[in-house]
């Protein structure tokens, strides 16, 4: 994968080989390094993340439909057996996690309570919750992300935290899904988060 150009210190490019022609260019590069050295604290990020995360459900379940109902539930060995059980599992999560984040008590947590046994109505539900959580992350105010919420445990953890959590637990679980397509010979793309589409870093 081709990596961005790494600049020698936050804000400034190395000078060689830079032609007076080219200063006009090398200023602007500049004024757009120092715009993302700026970037601080995690509601960028999480931005960024919840972006990140309806790009690769969006993929995801895209291909998914084209498939036969009956490979999203054949046994395959998975932790959660199958692959339409593995992913409600990622919804089930991400709307217990959204919970703690928001202040509302869910209910006890049972990691094997399914939530949509259809692919269609799993589908619909996932379209939904993500962008609530994208619009969640994008209308936070300064300083939310570091205020601290109380799980049911009594465990007191920032917001920034469970965010965490929520992105990195739905990237493991896709990931069992993705490793069963490849074994089937479907070739899912790319996953790299320099080239989702929906990116607009460093987030407004």
């Amino acid at each position: 994968m081709e990596l961005p150009q790494i600049s020698d210190r936050a804000g400034r490019r190395p000078r060689e080989h830079l032609s007076e022609q080219g200063e006009p260019a090398r200023q602007g590069a500049c004024r757009r390094d120092r715009k993302i050295a700026r970037v601080s604290g995690y509601g960028p990020i999480a931005i960024e993340l919840s972006r990140y995360n309806q790009w690769q459900n969006e993929k995801l379940f895209g291909l998914l439909a084209g498939l036969p109902r009956e490979e999203l539930t054949k046994p395959r060995g998975m932790f959660f057996g199958d692959i339409l059980a593995t992913l409600d599992h990622i919804l089930m999560v991400d709307t217990h996690l959204f919970g703690y984040i928001q202040g509302v008590a869910p209910p006890p947590f049972d990691p094997k309570r399914r939530v949509e046994t259809d692919f269609d109505d799993l589908r619909a539900a996932r379209v939904g919750l993500d962008a609530r959580l994208r619009l969640a992350c994008e209308s936070a105010a300064p300083g939310w992300f570091d205020e601290v919420v109380v799980a049911p445990s009594g465990r007191r953890l920032p917001r920034s935290f469970w965010w965490s959590q929520l992105f990195n637990h739905g990237t493991h679980h896709r990931s069992q899904v993705t490793s069963e397509l490849t074994h089937m010979g479907l070739d899912y793309g790319n996953t790299d988060m320099p080239y989702n589409p929906l990116t607009q870093f460093p987030a407004p």
